[in-house]
């Protein structure tokens, strides 16, 4: 497989952005909903860490996503009986998708430094949080960071079955563009 898109699908490089993306929203989503379930003491510490890291990673990901994009453009829409209003309504969610992908992390951290608590870069390095401890400002950031999380798994679940309703029942190639392993050719 080719690193770069082409005008056929997606290469390696958007492929593998795309689809660790999925997975570190995913457990980021998953640890943020049931984290405060979690033991306290060391598991929900843990828990804890490996949500903001990642989200710390999430954020990088997301730059490295619309850097890459500038550089390599995505391939051009694949044709469907939905045409340009389709192609339109994709491009709507793309960029809603990577609007709220910011907006979270951006959330996250500004509940993070809310709490008065420093923000850990990966436990490489640490950055003081630049606000005192204000409970009232941390549960409201806190608030509005979960309902853009809910957002986004919402918004994310649609545009994981519009590809699926792109692969079954359209049968064009959207999705295998991105996941190669699903090709009709095999």
């Amino acid at each position: 497989m080719q690193w770069r898109n082409s005008q056929g699908g997606y290469g390696a490089a958007a492929q593998i952005v795309h689809w660790f993306s999925v997975l570190l929203v995913g457990v980021a989503w998953t640890l943020g909903t049931v984290g405060e379930d979690l033991p306290r003491g060391g598991a929900r510490e843990l828990g804890e860490q490996i949500h903001v890291s990642a989200g710390e990673l999430i954020a990088i990901l997301l730059i490295i996503r619309i850097g890459w994009r500038l550089i390599d453009p995505p391939p051009p829409p694949e044709p469907t009986p939905l045409g340009s209003l389709g192609d339109v309504a994709a491009r709507i969610v793309h960029l809603a998708l990577y609007a709220l992908l910011a907006a979270v992390v951006a959330f996250g951290v500004a509940t993070q430094f809310a709490d008065g608590d420093s923000l850990s870069l990966l436990g490489i390095a640490d950055i003081a949080s630049p606000w005192i401890k204000d409970k009232s400002f941390a549960h409201d950031m806190k608030e509005i960071h979960e309902a853009l999380a809910n957002g986004l798994i919402i918004l994310a679940m649609i545009h994981a079955g519009s590809a699926l309703v792109h692969h079954f029942v359209f049968r064009d190639r959207t999705l295998s563009r991105m996941a190669p392993r699903f090709s009709k050719s095999g």
